[in-house]
């Protein structure tokens, strides 16, 4: 059976295993058996950095990722593209879930990512 803590594992050996992570530092990290939070800043090879939060519960022995946010951005603070479900654009067809796309204010409609699939988007585009 899957816990917080063997989610919490397997987001850090993903991490591990992502070829343009030079550093990973733990901001945060709570788990208890059926739920957790992790918030990890990631540094890129080419100096980038990538700032992800989640808040997790387990339902049945799956994960159900309840808040996130993926911010990713240039070494001088630009924002390059952030995932996240913050409920601050009802507008958005996949409401809460969204995409800032190289601007706060550039927002577009995005289903919801998985910390693999953030990863191989950043390591694609770098």
């Amino acid at each position: 059976m899957i816990n917080a803590d063997h989610y919490l594992a397997w987001i850090k050996s993903v991490i591990a295993l992502c070829p343009v992570v030079t550093r990973l530092t733990i901001i945060r990290e709570e788990s208890q058996f059926d739920k957790g939070l992790w918030r990890y800043r990631l540094t890129l090879s080419n100096k980038n950095s990538l700032e992800m939060f989640e808040f997790f519960s387990i339902e049945s022995g799956q994960i159900n990722v309840i808040k996130y946010s993926y911010h990713w951005q240039r070494e001088d603070g630009q924002l390059i593209k952030r995932w996240d479900n913050a409920a601050h654009h009802p507008e958005i067809v996949t409401y809460p879930h969204h995409l800032h796309d190289g601007s706060e204010d550039f927002v577009v409609d995005y289903s919801p990512l998985d910390i693999q699939e953030i990863l191989k988007i950043v390591a694609e585009q770098i």
